[in-house]
């Protein structure tokens, strides 16, 4: 037993610090386009329109929420996910490649309408393979590291990420800045290294020791596992309430993607300011790390959630007081760095949504059906999916302004609520077997 305990605390060591490091790396070659500060305002440029920007916000989303109940479905009676992780992440992440060689061309500029397609067909590949990874990378997690330790994991990711991203933003500004590389080649160098950072996080992603799971008996089609929804939620009605909490904090998602639109169109920063938003994203994800993990580890989960309800308020609030604040003080000139404010507070928004919400399911899901609770989580968030594109279609018929009111007041709302969730580890701990619509052919899910 002693042999055992000690070569699964190797395990658990290798994994840790293998997830910690693939992680780590997909957020720092994300941060070369990054979907809040960068790729918004290159959609912007190659297409003249806010709802196309909203759109890509939206397929982003789309691509992460669409595919969970398919990736549950598959995984949920197998007893290894690790090659249901490897493979998509493989073809999600190869048309970066072409999308890097094709910017890089000189004659892109004469095509910038098949560069748009290329980008929407490239990020919409990665976007819905991300989603159907999600479910079995979650449970990798969920089997490798313990409860005690998930604060400090996630923490972990955020904080070496938020690093490796910080020279991501330098070389951003640097590129974007430079007026010998003209557009879209300056676009087309971040995607060389975005790819490249995707690479090398998806060789640490194929070194993890996937340990053997429980699981049900046999698969259940994703039609199967919708019938089962009344039952899971009469079972685990804190699942319900979770994501309830999940859908009004994702409302924030209505602004997103128009901060970096909106310091460019209104405040007329120029476009190589989106390092400058990178850095203050990543400080503040990176502080912000330290944070979650601690109250996390030792208050809960559920204080994670409450606590970015309260940023999902901070953040828009910011970009509405920055503008006249910097005006009246008469120091114009450094609205860039003050209004980098904004991403700062939003970097450890998301950050800290992230933490909260995965690691309240896990704790609350039994062992062998936890892809099931992420697949419903993830998939019954997908009101959220449209608030980019709704967002972008209010901005027809109402202000920056107007839009950044509407999400104070959504915040508020999530504050409240948040309120009502209590701590997982202070409910009885769930057993394997306990709900047999969940584990066995039973009325819900009967062939």
């Amino acid at each position: 037993m002693a042999a055992t305990a000690a070569n699964q605390d190797r395990h658990t060591r290798w994994n840790f610090i293998v997830i910690v490091l693939d992680a780590s790396f997909f957020g720092a070659g994300l941060a070369f386009l990054d979907p809040v500060a960068v790729l918004p305002v290159l959609i912007e440029k190659l297409s003249g329109s806010e709802v196309v920007v909203g759109l890509m916000s939206a397929l982003q989303r789309a691509g992460w929420i669409v595919p969970q109940l398919l990736g549950a479905s598959i995984v949920l009676h197998r007893p290894r996910k690790k090659p249901f992780v490897v493979y998509p992440c493989l073809l999600g992440r190869l048309p970066f490649l072409a999308l890097a060689i094709f910017l890089c061309m000189p004659g892109a500029r004469a095509h910038l309408q098949a560069v748009l397609l290329l980008l929407i067909a490239a990020f919409t590949t990665f976007f819905f393979a991300d989603g159907l990874i999600g479910v079995p990378w979650h449970d990798i997690i969920a089997r490798t590291i313990p409860s005690g330790l998930r604060g400090r994991f996630f923490g972990s990711i955020q904080f070496l990420g938020g690093l490796l991203a910080m020279g991501s933003g330098w070389v951003v500004h640097r590129v974007l800045a430079d007026p010998t590389i003209p557009f879209p080649q300056n676009y087309g160098r971040l995607f060389v290294l975005l790819f490249i950072c995707m690479a090398i996080s998806t060789f640490f992603l194929a070194l993890i020791r996937e340990p053997r799971s429980s699981a049900v008996a046999e698969r259940h089609s994703p039609s199967r596992i919708i019938r089962a929804i009344p039952s899971t939620f009469r079972r685990s009605p804190l699942l319900l309430r979770v994501i309830v909490v999940q859908n009004i904090c994702g409302i924030a998602g209505l602004a997103l993607p128009f901060y970096a639109v909106y310091a460019n169109v209104r405040l007329f920063l120029p476009a190589h300011t989106g390092g400058i938003f990178i850095w203050a994203a990543i400080v503040g994800s990176v502080l912000a790390s330290i944070v979650w993990a601690y109250l996390n580890d030792r208050h809960g989960c559920v204080w994670v959630i409450r606590a970015v309800a309260c940023l999902v308020v901070g953040v828009p609030l910011t970009a509405l007081v920055v503008p006249p604040l910097v005006r009246a003080l008469g120091v114009e000139s450094a609205m860039a760095y003050v209004y980098a404010v904004v991403f700062l507070l939003n970097g450890a928004t998301w950050g800290g949504m992230w933490m909260g919400f995965t690691n309240y399911v896990l704790e609350l899901a039994p062992d062998d059906v936890r892809p099931l609770f992420l697949g419903l989580n993830a998939t019954l968030a997908a009101p959220t999916i449209l608030m980019p594109v709704l967002g972008g279609a209010l901005l027809g018929v109402m202000s920056y302004e107007v839009l950044f009111t509407l999400v104070v007041v959504a915040g508020v709302a999530a504050v409240i609520y948040s309120h009502r969730l209590p701590t997982p580890r202070a409910l009885p701990p769930a057993t394997p077997g306990a709900d047999p619509d969940l584990r066995t052919p039973g009325p819900e899910l009967r062939p």
